[in-house]
């Protein structure tokens, strides 16, 4: 019977674990089938995104075949238009046509007249030649016809397929849509200032009345441009710039009878020089406030403001050039121990392929030479600069990583600098201010003061915060915020608390606790704040500030550092400053009107995994921006932030993952 007792159990047991067999099994080929589809439906969006991007340089091709076809229709109408005006006048001229006229008057006198006047001279007649075609330039890279459909990848990856890996200066939008500017301008400071207003160049002396009338602008903006590789506006204002016409002095006086503001910016130069050009506007601009005191003792009065060398996001970013970084160390000015930099000619490729070259380099070295302005430029496009040491800081990627990263964060943009200017000439400064709204969902009162102080410790502070509780007071909510906020002993957001809005309510999951918190959410943008990770005090600060460097919907980090069990790695280093879609839930800051779109999944881990699927399959641009100010933490080192990333080396908690 002991024999048979042990038989059967062991007949159970091997049923048993046939079943468990089969179950895993079907397991294994659901979660087969699943990542089949989530492939299928990638590569899908993939190929539609590349059609659409096809599409679209065809289109602009063909714009520019029809536009080039308009303006040889307008030259060809310019040249008949002055042969008519030309036959006209020798028309009128002719000899017999005014003794015609004269009889008619019955005028013995003037007919006498008209035939001892000799024919006028009407000139030569007009060539085709002297009419150019004025048509744009042709597209630099010529759009395939079909971009090829992209197969489905089983395979799980560490991360997404980028949606585009190269560096270009981008169009548009501008800050200030509302507002024309008439600017002369070097090749520099035309760079840094197209997106913040309709920027007017194409002008000289010979035509700027045509310039007032077409475009009536609101502001003429002048920079001390000298003749050289950067000059502006063709060096059509060298001349009047150095005083050697009036066409400058009459077109101010132009636009101060039509109440068009002058402003004269000195971004470097002699000041004495320019002090004749400076006394016809308005107000004048230096660089530094040493400066301006000197400007306004050249100038006897007041009419004088800051206006300090910034930087372009739109133009100088971390956005990485085609191929990534392949070079090593190059040098700025007189340095030594590297490749030069490409000199920026007075065309658009020039500064275009700098901007390229900084991105490619590892470090630059600068030389005592060097320009400051320059150097902040470099710094924003998140290449460090070194007088010495290059050599020393390329060999340890850690440390470049992070001076660069707070080189890139100490430049400032020039969009909050043009502020004053606007103020002091009496011009509406109108823009997106970015109100954010930070959503937070907690389950008890350690989860409440963890994220509190997270929130209340940027440097740039949400304007409202959400928060969805379970088992957690409104009255305790606010009581805990107050205490955080007047805990700080900084300077910076010193009292300042967030509207709160609170809700209390079960939570079944975490995504469905944020959902609930994204419907009572006011701000342009939301941010989500996961109350078991770490947050540096510049996290919110650098993540809004992505927005202002592309064209993106959603911002968060696929890089970054992850700790458990006792350590913190880096995981996937390589998905830094790329169109990424593949990013962590703690992360993702975002236009709200999307993310309301999207909606949140009532899920309690996966929630993020899937938003990311719904912007794969929805064509969203999401960016991963840089791995630093942010941790995540959690209790065991498993699930899909950790078993499936690429993790490299450990590194020091707390002071190098939180810059």
């Amino acid at each position: 019977m002991s024999e048979l007792e042990s038989l059967r159990r062991a007949l159970a047991q091997a049923v048993e674990k046939a079943e468990g067999a089969a179950e895993l099994a079907r397991l294994l080929a659901d979660y087969q089938a699943r990542l089949d589809e989530a492939a299928r439906t990638e590569a899908e969006a993939l190929t539609r995104a590349r059609d659409a991007e096809t599409a679209r340089r065809a289109a602009e091709k063909q714009a520019d075949r029809q536009i080039t076809q308009l303006a040889k229709q307008l030259a060809e109408q310019r040249y008949q238009t002055a042969v008519a005006e030309w036959k006209l006048a020798k028309l009128q001229g002719n000899r017999w046509i005014k003794i015609g006229e004269a009889v008619q008057a019955k005028k013995p006198g003037s007919v006498a007249r008209a035939v001892r006047a000799s024919s006028p001279n009407a000139g030569k007649a007009p060539k085709r030649t002297d009419f150019p075609v004025e048509k744009p330039a042709a597209p630099e890279k010529p759009a395939a016809e079909k971009a090829p459909p992209v197969e489905p990848d089983p395979r799980a990856p560490l991360f997404s397929t980028p949606l585009t890996e190269y560096f270009a200066v981008p169009k548009g939008p501008l800050t200030r849509p509302y507002m024309t500017v008439a600017a002369i301008v070097d090749r520099r400071t035309e760079a840094l200032l197209r997106y913040e207003w309709r920027q007017v160049t194409n002008f000289g002396p010979d035509d700027w009345p045509k310039m007032l009338d077409s475009y009536r602008p609101s502001m003429l903006f002048v920079e001390s441009v000298h003749a050289g590789p950067r000059q502006g506006n063709g060096g059509r204002w060298l001349d009047s710039m150095a005083g050697k016409d009036r066409a400058l002095r009459d077109l101010v006086e132009a636009c101060k009878k039509r109440g068009i503001k002058t402003v004269f910016w000195h971004s470097g130069g002699s000041l004495g020089k320019a002090v004749p050009v400076a006394e016809l506007f308005d107000l004048v601009l230096a660089t530094t406030e040493q400066r301006a005191r000197e400007w306004r003792a050249a100038l006897r009065h007041d009419r004088v403001e800051v206006l300090p060398h910034s930087v372009q996001p739109r133009v100088h970013n971390t956005f990485r050039a085609e191929g990534g970084r392949t070079a090593g160390v190059a040098t700025l000015g007189t340095a030594e121990g590297g490749d030069p930099l490409p000199a920026q000619g007075d065309d658009k490729t020039g500064y275009d392929d700098f901007l390229t070259a900084v991105r490619r380099v590892e470090v630059v070295v600068a030389g005592p030479d060097a320009n400051d302005r320059e150097i902040a430029e470099i710094e924003a496009c998140g290449t460090p600069v070194v007088a010495t040491g290059a050599a020393e800081l390329a060999a340890d990627p850690q440390e470049r990583d992070r001076r660069a990263h707070l080189a890139w964060r100490a430049t400032v943009p020039v969009t909050a600098r043009l502020e004053p200017v606007f103020s002091a000439v009496g011009l509406p400064d109108v823009r997106n201010t970015q109100v954010v709204t930070a959503l937070v969902a907690v389950r008890d009162q350690m989860e409440l003061d963890q994220a509190i102080t997270q929130i209340v410790g940027q440097r740039r502070r949400p304007d409202q915060l959400v928060v969805v509780a379970e088992g957690v007071d409104a009255g305790v909510v606010e009581k805990t915020a107050r205490q955080a906020v007047e805990a700080r002993e900084e300077g910076y957001n010193k009292g300042v608390l967030p509207e709160l809005v609170v809700r209390s309510a079960s939570l079944s999951t975490r995504g469905a606790a944020l959902a609930h918190a994204l419907l009572l959410a006011d701000g342009d943008y939301v941010a989500i704040v996961d109350p078991r990770d770490l947050y540096g005090e510049h996290y919110l600060a650098d993540s809004l500030r992505r927005f202002a460097e592309v064209e993106t919907e959603i911002v968060g980090k696929a890089a970054f550092y992850a700790h458990a069990a006792g350590a913190t790695l880096l995981r996937q280093p390589d998905a830094e400053y790329r169109f990424l879609p593949e990013l962590g839930g703690g992360t993702v800051v975002a236009r709200r009107s999307v993310l309301v779109d999207l909606g949140i999944a009532d899920l309690s881990e996966e929630w993020d995994e899937t938003l990311m699927r719904q912007c794969r399959s929805g064509g969203i641009r999401v960016y991963s921006g840089d791995r630093f100010s942010y941790v995540c933490v959690r209790a065991r080192a498993e699930g899909r932030l950790f078993g499936s990333a690429r993790l490299e080396g450990y590194v020091p908690a707390g002071p190098l993952a939180l810059i």
